[in-house]
C-alpha cells in the first residue's frame, strides 16, 4: 500500500506494513537501516559531506510528530530542519523534533547545534535508543518540504523516535531527488 498525499501531513506507517517490493532498490537499504546516517553519508560520498541549516526555531509540532513524542498540543519543541548534502548536493532532508522537555540536563546543549550532525552526537551517546521506523512516500513538492528543495518526484523518508536518558526526540529523513549513493 502506497499513500501520495496532498496539502495534508504525510501518512507515516511502521516499516514492517511495507513489503521488499514496495519500496525503491536503489533506497530500501538506506531506509532500513538502523545505523546512523550521516556515517552512511559520509562513507557514500568518501567524506564530502556537510550540514546545511535551513531553519532552527521553536514551534509547535505537526500532530503526528506531538503523538509520536508523546506531547501536548499546547506543547513546544525545537524544530530544526537541514539539507543532508553529499558532493555539494542535497541527498537528504532531514527534520528533527526535540520537546522543550527534553532539552534539560546534558541535553541543552541541542538548543544550538548549528551546522554539526545531530546523528552523530546521537550515535555516540550511550544512553541512546531507537524506537523502530515510520516511512512515507510523499509527493515531491510537498508543502513539509522548503521551497529550494522541492522536487519533481515522489520522494520517501523514514522517520524514527529516539531516547536519550529517557528524554525524546524525533528525526525524520527524506531522500531527495540528489540522491545518489
Amino acid at each position: 500500500m502506497t499513500l501520495l498525499l496532498g496539502p495534508a501531513e504525510a501518512h507515516w506507517q511502521d516499516y514492517h506494513r511495507y513489503t521488499a517490493h514496495q519500496l525503491p532498490p536503489v533506497i530500501r537499504p538506506w531506509l532500513l537501516d538502523s545505523g546512523s546516517l550521516t556515517q552512511r553519508l559520509l562513507k557514500a560520498s568518501l567524506g564530502n559531506f556537510s550540514v546545511q541549516v535551513l531553519r532552527q526555531c521553536w514551534q509547535r509540532p505537526r500532530l503526528s510528530e506531538q503523538q509520536l513524542l508523546g506531547m501536548q498540543a499546547r506543547e513546544w519543541a525545537i524544530v530544526r530542519e537541514v539539507a543532508l548534502r553529499c558532493h555539494g548536493q542535497p541527498w537528504v532532508f532531514a527534520r528533527s523534533v526535540i520537546p522543550a522537555s527534553s532539552l534539560r540536563g546534558h541535553l541543552r546543549r541541542l538548543r544550538k547545534f548549528d551546522n554539526s550532525s545531530l546523528g552523530a552526537m546521537l550515535f555516540s551517546d550511550p544512553s541512546m535508543q531507537r524506537h523502530p521506523f515510520q516511512l512515507a512516500r510523499l509527493p515531491g513538492d510537498s508543502w513539509q518540504l522548503p521551497a529550494p528543495l522541492q522536487q519533481k518526484e515522489p520522494l520517501w523518508g523514514r522517520r524514527s523516535r529516539f531516547e536519550l536518558g529517557g528524554k525524546p526526540l524525533m528525526v525524520s529523513e527524506l531522500f531527495l531527488e540528489a540522491f545518489t549513493p
